[in-house]
């Protein structure tokens, strides 16, 4: 079998007394981006249509928040001007029409970045950037106290819809709908003391119910009172499959349940060795990007098990803070960091350290094998190589589970993510 490695492929063999299964989504055929979007318009969940909402509120406004660049959506131009017909045939004047793009603390887009998401939108109307740093309002405290702080401007806009797209978030439990909000609106300290508490009993990847991220992020979205959402769902290979349009809790909701119809992979037991590809390029450009189907491919293997990642990674590691973090300090000291210094940026390294912690992690990757040995992963020449150490480890009759793209598919243990 082959697994993407950059722009090219790498080639592995597994007998079939060691193979568990192949974990990757089903492949079927989606419907035309045109008639995906009248049906949901037509059809809001738990809300009426918007033009009839807009035709019964007059707002003198309307605030559309969209998604930044690192959660790019297919056809989002498309989206948008679709969604934007809506706006304007219920009579709201284009003046009166503001695009923010929800940054969380993310940096500014360039102008060309700004063309390549929205298209002709940016010519004909106004975008405006979240600062997580001016220009914010408090609007209350969840019932865990923390204060929530949202960009003023959007707050004092007379409607408001939020669009975004529903994927695995390895804090969140999930994207979309809510995270809007917080992280995307919210001020720095606001997403700081929400993102600082990662390493929590309940904050998992694909896991909503008792994660404390997740529940402050809904209440933060309930504070603050969303007027509409819109929110799609992407096949792997970034085609738009659903749309859900409503309510800002009931079309999530549903858009999730379908989500995760599309990308659980129920299994029945756990592996001791996961073979997992982030995919091929460009899912795999960077480590920080590629690493992230680490945290997917971890629910396929038992403790102490190990994981075998194949990331190409021929832009380095990718995210400076992350990579300082796991250089200077070991996996100990980052386990033990102080909840109240971790700062936004480099806190993946704290959740990658809980892994590191619970398994040996292979890597098969262009990086240098001593970066990669300094963030405590075994760099590995190839698949064949890990697999040796398998072998030794686990004996002849180890089991494995192959994951072609990592961050596509979600494995489950009898209907449980992992803690």
């Amino acid at each position: 079998m082959e697994l993407g490695f950059g722009e090219k492929t790498v080639h592995y063999e597994v007998s079939k007394h060691n193979m568990l299964g192949i974990l990757e989504c089903s492949r079927h055929d989606v419907k035309p981006l045109k008639g995906i979007l009248e049906q949901s318009i037509l059809n809001p969940i738990g809300k009426p249509r918007l033009v009839e909402l807009l035709q019964k509120n007059k707002p003198r406004d309307v605030v559309i928040i969209v998604s930044d660049i690192t959660r790019s959506i297919a056809d989002y131009d498309k989206i948008l001007s679709f969604l934007v017909g809506e706006i304007i045939d219920a009579g709201i004047d284009e003046k009166n029409i503001e695009f923010m793009v929800s940054l969380g603390t993310h940096r500014k887009h360039t102008p060309e970045e700004n063309k390549s998401l929205y298209g002709n939108l940016v010519s004909d109307f106004l975008f405006s950037f979240h600062d997580c740093y001016n220009d914010l309002i408090s609007i209350g405290k969840t019932s865990s106290g923390l204060e929530i702080q949202v960009n003023r401007r959007v707050r004092a806009a007379d409607f408001v819809i939020a669009t975004g797209r529903i994927n695995f978030h390895y804090l969140a439990g999930f994207s979309g709908g809510r995270k809007s909000i917080l992280p995307g609106i919210a001020s720095y300290e606001t997403i700081r003391n929400n993102h600082c508490k990662l390493r929590r009993e309940g904050v998992s990847l694909g896991r909503i119910e008792s994660n404390i991220i997740a529940q402050e992020m809904d209440e933060a979205a309930q504070l603050f009172g969303l007027d509409y959402l819109l929110n799609v769902v992407e096949t792997p290979d970034r085609r738009i499959a659903e749309v859900f349009c409503g309510d800002s809790v009931q079309a999530y909701k549903t858009g999730v349940e379908y989500f995760k119809s599309e990308r659980i992979s129920k299994i029945t037991r756990q592996a001791d060795c996961v073979i997992v590809s982030a995919g091929g390029y460009p899912k795999d450009r960077t480590f920080y990007a590629g690493h992230k189907s680490i945290n997917n491919a971890a629910n396929a293997v038992r403790q102490n098990g190990s994981i075998i990642l194949v990331s190409a990674c021929e832009e380095g590691v990718g995210n400076a803070a992350f990579e300082k973090h796991m250089f200077n300090n070991s996996i100990e000291e980052l386990l033990d960091y102080p909840e109240a210094k971790i700062q936004v940026g480099g806190h993946r390294a704290f959740r990658t350290s809980k892994l590191l912690k619970e398994h040996k992690i292979y890597v098969v990757s262009e990086l240098d094998s001593k970066v990669l040995s300094h963030m405590n992963f075994i760099p590995v020449k190839n698949i064949d190589s890990a697999m040796g150490q398998i072998k030794r480890d686990y004996h002849q009759d180890f089991k494995v589970y192959v994951v072609p793209d990592g961050q596509s598919v979600l494995p489950v243990v009898n209907g449980r993510c992992k803690k």
